[in-house]
């Protein structure tokens, strides 16, 4: 077999570049010749077809490479995805390739959301890209931020788009971990976006509140949840991010509520709260 013998594909042995539309249908054919790759990734032709299909998907210059005998050396998950989010997607494909190149390929260090947040100038471009990744979890009902399924960088910037004031959590979160470092920025930023959505000025009070203590009363819930997370710090205990978004979360409830804690407690095993 070689590129020849695959529609759409320029008839040559020697390296060529071409942009191409590339259908549902044309990927099912081309990935017929996909019999010497690695693994397919579920999760990540996932993440790819949410992109596609949501529109996001942009030429880029990465492209679908094809060897001179007519296999796929690059391309198999961007392929895959074409069809499973039935969306036409125009790509810059590659033929004339020696086999061996496959080896060199993909060797690269993968940009992340936080290097995206930071090309495009972002203050904390690496916690505000943590908080959006797990904001984008919570609203897709991981609330455990078990990771099963992540957001792609082009759905961060989205979220971002969407709700600008997640640079106002973010910078939040900075500060009271700077006052505070016992809870993740990560939670502090996912906590202060859910609990202003609720309350804004009782979210701006609340996590002033963390940072400092200050004026609280014995048995106030903020004053028990600040105690927990020192004493399993000190005790080197590892905490799941899941943990500490059930601390804040049953802390927020209790002084909304109007509830006094004496000492605050989530079981391991035990749903995750929902803030009101």
């Amino acid at each position: 077999m070689n590129t020849k013998s695959l529609p759409n594909l320029p008839d040559t042995d020697e390296p060529t570049a071409v942009v191409i539309d590339v259908t549902p249908e044309l990927a099912r054919v081309w990935l017929r010749s996909n019999t010497h790759n690695r693994k397919l990734r579920e999760r990540a032709v996932a993440d790819y077809a949410r992109d596609m299909a949501a529109g996001h998907w942009n030429l880029n210059g990465e492209a679908i490479k094809f060897s001179t005998d007519g296999q796929i050396l690059d391309g198999q998950h961007r392929l895959s995805a074409v069809i499973e989010s039935d969306a036409t997607v125009q790509m810059l494909v590659v033929v004339g390739l020696p086999p061996e190149a496959q080896e060199t390929m993909d060797t690269g260090r993968k940009r992340t959301t936080g290097d995206v947040m930071g090309l495009r100038g972002e203050t904390n471009a690496h916690t505000l890209a943590s908080i959006l990744r797990r904001v984008w979890a919570w609203n897709n009902g991981d609330h455990r931020f078990t990771g099963n399924y992540s957001a792609t960088n082009r759905e961060c910037a989205q979220l971002l788009a969407d709700h600008p004031e997640l640079r106002r959590s973010t910078e939040i979160a900075v500060r009271t971990r700077h006052a505070f470092p016992h809870i993740p920025q990560s939670c502090l930023g996912v906590a202060h976006h859910l609990f202003s959505a609720i309350a804004a000025d009782e979210a701006a009070w609340f996590f002033q509140r963390i940072a400092d203590g200050a004026e609280l009363p014995i048995g106030h819930p903020v004053l028990a949840l600040r105690a927990r997370v020192t004493s399993e710090r000190l005790e080197s205990v590892r905490m799941p991010e899941s943990r500490y978004m059930a601390y804040l979360i049953r802390t927020w409830n209790a002084v909304r509520d109007g509830r006094s804690l004496d000492r605050l407690v989530h079981p391991p095993n035990s749903s995750m709260p929902m803030p009101k």
